[in-house]
């Protein structure tokens, strides 16, 4: 795993969690058999870097999204069987990572390789090999928990490390942007300098029309000086848009009428 230093988690079957924090490999060694005897009695045994480190675990995948990593150049630094063709992987970046970059690219392995994203983070616990997985729902059909194997374990820094991570970086930036276009909207409207869109969606003159009342308010901000992804932001966020379909059909819907506005581009007085 390219560390020194491990982070061991015993998740007995109450729900109580033993951090060992900063073991040492000899330390692990040391302690199997009041590890197997945690996992004997039900408890989960799992394992993750120590602090800071550039690893990335990608959860929930079979062998055949595996084989596809591989192929692109995403050769896992070790896999883990956890249960019959289901698979752990741990990729070595080559190069240690701050929690933010490391958690936004355990994001986007997950969704391009279609891992658990519940699991991806940059102190996400993979499951100890040697061990049996307890989850009620991984039983054999003997009703027997499957041992966690260790099937792959090269140590090596994939082929597309640095093209990834600069990939990675990029969206992360982006996302920083966005999230300073949301605060921004939100200043202007708290601050009283800009009109709510909650006060348009109340007002008589539209008659209950949400969305004509939401052209009508992003008129008025693009008049005031708010860019496109600041009306895009406040549209999205002030009501309830499940009416609009799902997230993608809601975000359609907030980017074309903020489009709209800004692209009309004319003195609007309310």
């Amino acid at each position: 795993m390219s560390c020194s230093l491990f982070d061991i988690g015993v998740l007995r079957s109450n729900a109580h969690m033993i951090l060992r924090d900063g073991w040492s490999g000899d330390q692990t060694i040391a302690a199997l058999k009041w590890l197997r005897r945690e996992n004997a009695r039900g408890a989960h045994i799992f394992v993750r870097p120590h602090g800071v480190h550039r690893l990335s675990l990608t959860d929930d995948l079979s062998a055949d999204a595996i084989a596809g990593m591989k192929e692109i150049g995403f050769w896992p630094a070790l896999v883990v069987e956890t249960s019959p063709q289901n698979f752990q992987v741990w990729l070595n970046h080559g190069r240690v990572l701050d929690q933010e970059l490391s958690t936004q690219v355990a994001k986007e392995l997950a969704r391009r390789f279609v891992g658990d994203p519940s699991s991806a983070d940059w102190r996400h616990f993979g499951l100890l090999a040697g061990f049996t997985n307890q989850k009620p729902g991984r039983r054999l059909g003997d009703e027997l928990p499957p041992f966690v194997r260790l099937r792959e374990w090269s140590g090596r820094i994939y082929d597309q490390a640095e093209d990834f991570l600069t990939q990675v970086a990029a969206l992360a930036a982006a996302t920083r942007t966005e999230r300073q276009a949301r605060r921004a909207s939100r200043s202007f409207i708290q601050d009283g300098s800009i009109r709510r869109l909650a006060d348009f969606h109340s007002d008589p003159r539209y008659g209950g029309d949400l969305h004509r009342a939401d052209m009508a308010w992003a008129l008025y901000a693009s008049s005031r000086g708010l860019s496109e992804a600041q009306i895009e932001t406040e549209i999205l966020y002030a009501r309830d848009l499940s009416k609009k379909g799902g997230p993608g059909r809601q975000l359609q819907y907030a980017e074309r009428t903020a489009e709209k506005a800004v692209a009309t581009a004319r003195p609007f007085h309310p």
